[in-house]
């Protein structure tokens, strides 16, 4: 029998997230919800129609045929719970652009829900330990189609790690995997200043670990963004961006097919390519998430350090996600 926290985690890991709290009773691969990068963090998590690092891998993979840069690679960290230390997600994300193919990508995420204790079923008395987590690799590819169009494609492997087999009542483990692909456009304007993009997130086969009669759906999501640059010159850089993000999870017990619904603002300012201020604001009605978002930047010639302070649900607190981006 395993102790609660391990529910009472996998909870707190969504809503921590900033995903819809709709789908958190329905949802499998709770690091799904996650966005990556204390950059688009800071924005509000409104990144879809801006994609312009590695992380495009996961955000919309069309932006990695816009990519710039031969080689780019991010990396970010975040503690998840903060009263609990050994709960937090990674992530990593490279970019290489081929010349006459596109540009190809490549992701991991790891999520760790920590220390978690098993107890006799008959008494409060631990009868072991042991660790659960969420691993997520994922390849990703991108290209244009003439000068102003690009299109994209991930695909990823879910893997998660609940419980080991001597410590579940079905003496079975606690573990399932499947695979998922996204799939995105990007659209730019005006020579850039103006960008439309468009992805539809993690399609695959439902998650099971021990019944498959009891399988989760992956958090399935339609995303639709608009960035605009309002001010591009040498000393002074401005873009604000807005993002619609439509959960695409049906609950057929109820046959509700109205989940989940954000709505992300935000806006960035960068000071000669040197400092960014960053600031968004989430709607997020079902997960209970209306609040701001705030985050800043530092650049040093092709490295990039960021920061960012994300809106939670009313009575948790609000964790920091920091990035690091090198560029070549």
């Amino acid at each position: 029998m395993l102790k609660a926290r391990v529910a009472i985690t996998m909870l707190l890991v969504v809503a921590l997230a900033g995903a819809a709290g709709a789908q958190v009773s329905i949802g499998g691969a709770q690091s799904l919800y996650i966005q990556p990068g204390a950059r688009p963090a800071g924005m509000g998590d409104c990144y879809v129609a801006v994609a312009e690092d590695a992380s495009a891998v996961s955000w919309n993979p069309a932006g990695l045929g816009f990519l710039e840069a031969q080689y780019n690679l991010t990396l970010m960290h975040t503690q998840l719970v903060p009263d609990w230390d050994d709960v937090y997600y990674e992530y990593a994300a490279y970019a290489q652009r081929v010349e006459g193919l596109g540009t190809i990508g490549a992701s991991v995420i790891y999520l760790t829900y920590g220390k978690q204790v098993a107890t006799n079923p008959d008494s409060p008395d631990p009868i072991g330990e042991f660790s659960s987590y969420e691993v997520i690799p994922s390849v990703a590819y991108g290209t244009t189609i003439g000068e102003n169009l690009a299109v994209g494609l991930n695909l990823k492997f879910v893997y998660v790690d609940l419980a080991p087999a001597q410590f579940t009542q079905d003496q079975q483990k606690g573990a399932g995997s499947t695979f998922a692909a996204d799939f995105g456009v990007l659209y730019r304007m005006m020579g850039d200043r103006l960008r439309v993009g468009a992805t539809i997130q993690h399609v695959g086969p439902k998650i099971a670990y021990i019944d498959e009669e009891q399988s989760d759906p992956l958090p399935r999501n339609l995303k639709l963004g608009v960035a605009y640059r309002v001010l591009e010159n040498e000393m002074n850089h401005l873009l604000v961006c807005v993002e619609y993000n439509k959960s695409m999870v049906i609950v057929e017990d109820i046959g509700d097919p109205t989940i989940g619904v954000i709505l992300d603002v935000g806006a960035e300012y960068r000071y000669y390519d040197l400092f960014a201020l960053r600031g968004g604001y989430v709607y997020d009605e079902d997960g209970e998430v209306k609040d701001f978002a705030f985050g800043m930047g530092f650049k040093i010639r092709n490295w990039a350090l960021d920061v960012a302070n994300v809106p939670q649900a009313e009575g948790l607190k609000r964790p920091f996600r920091f990035s690091l981006t090198a560029t070549f």
